[in-house]
């Protein structure tokens, strides 16, 4: 029994595997399609897709990645995870379908991919009570909820205020955001050294961030003192 459980499971990593190398695909596809091959945009209208999509790739893969080592780590018992990842996929392909259009909606995806890896999190914890990923899967469940409220304030403001279409400043912003969310993840977690950490934050290697996690501490416990 064992041994086709771990053979149904490798049949359902692939399945979604193959899923997600389909929306990988789809986005350099409609970045071509959209940017490099159109004639009717502007510079600036193309580097803001651009900037955006690439954006939105990096926490596609990103999220695909971390999920992948957990489940690796702690597999299928149930369909139900497998069925959440499933919607997460095409969440993925809808970010990435308005991104191409420069449309601050992707966001909504987004938020939809933070709260459905929240749940995620909650069924493998539910699973797997005393699994080794504990630390991280509760993390996943408290602080994703947390980070979709300020994805939902972030997109009525820019909807209402800004308007749907979005520039390269608001492009950057989001880079920088995404930058922190992955930074404050990265942070708050105690990662092994290698390939099983993860892809991590971009532009700081593990060293640095143990480095600014130990001066945070120490400025904590400080201002405990005091």
């Amino acid at each position: 029994m064992q041994e086709l459980e771990e053979k149904i499971n490798v049949a359902l990593l692939s399945f979604i595997d193959f899923l997600y190398a389909v929306v990988f695909g789809l986005i350099v596809s409609e970045l071509f399609d959209e940017v490099f091959l159109v004639t009717n945009k502007t510079f600036l209208e193309k580097i803001t897709i651009f900037l955006l999509a690439l954006g939105v790739f990096y926490f596609l893969m990103w999220d695909w990645l971390h999920g992948r080592l957990l489940t690796l780590k702690n597999p299928y018992k149930y369909y139900r995870r497998f069925f959440i990842e499933l919607v997460v996929a095409f969440c993925g392909y809808g970010a990435a379908l308005q991104v191409t259009k420069g449309s601050v909606l992707f966001l909504v995806y987004i938020i939809l991919i933070l709260l459905l890896g929240a749940v995620w999190a909650h069924w493998t914890i539910r699973e797997y009570p005393d699994s080794a990923d504990k630390v991280e899967l509760e993390h996943i469940r408290l602080y994703q909820p947390f980070q979709v409220i300020i994805g939902l304030v972030s997109a009525a403001y820019w909807y209402f205020f800004v308007g749907q279409k979005l520039t390269v400043l608001s492009a950057c912003a989001f880079l920088i955001f995404e930058w922190l969310f992955v930074l404050q993840y990265e942070f708050l977690l105690e990662r092994p050294s290698g390939i099983t950490a993860g892809p991590g934050v971009p532009f700081m290697n593990k060293r640095r961030i143990d480095k600014f996690r130990d001066y945070m501490l120490i400025f904590i416990r400080f201002f405990m003192r005091r």
